[in-house]
């Protein structure tokens, strides 16, 4: 997969962008296309031609303390899956301390930390995410997420405390 991180300044030098990238996708040298950062009206740009690849992923800032309510719908109408960087708040400004709490007030009665929590409140909503950890142990229990599920209400209210800003 290769990943335009960042659109162009205009629907033009998008399209040029992604024109590039198809190149790439058909000449052999990679198997998937991906963008970062973009907006549903910058998705819109590459989706304007019917014959454009749809990007697989959209990496966005996406944690239970920042993320835009409607960001995963967006995305999902448009047939790109929204990939969370950043999930556990790294460099989006960390996870806010009303949000770490109740993550781990959840997390208590499954057994899991916060950050299981945090991280399987974005799998249940309908997301992906990606970490990075040069800790093994860390990158088990960022994984060890699948042997529990949310409920209706953990989700509601993990939600209502997100703290959700633009970014």
């Amino acid at each position: 997969m290769i990943m335009l991180d960042y659109p162009g300044p205009d629907c033009n030098s998008i399209k040029g962008q992604w024109k590039a990238f198809q190149e790439m996708l058909a000449s052999g040298q990679t198997r998937s296309l991906a963008v970062s950062n973009f907006s549903p009206e910058q998705l819109d740009c590459i989706l304007a031609d019917a014959t454009a690849t749809v990007p697989a992923v959209n990496q966005l800032p996406y944690s239970i303390s920042n993320f835009n309510p409607s960001a995963i719908e967006d995305n999902r109408k448009r047939g790109v899956v929204l990939q969370a960087w950043s999930p556990l708040g790294g460099t989006t400004g960390g996870i806010t301390r009303r949000a770490r709490e109740k993550c781990d007030e959840i997390g208590e009665k499954y057994g899991k930390t916060w950050a299981q929590v945090a991280l399987r409140w974005i799998v249940d909503r309908g997301a992906t995410f990606t970490v990075q950890t040069g800790d093994k142990e860390h990158f088990v229990e960022d994984i060890n997420i699948f042997d529990f599920q949310l409920t209706e209400e953990d989700l509601e209210s993990l939600s209502k405390v997100s703290g959700w800003r633009a970014v």
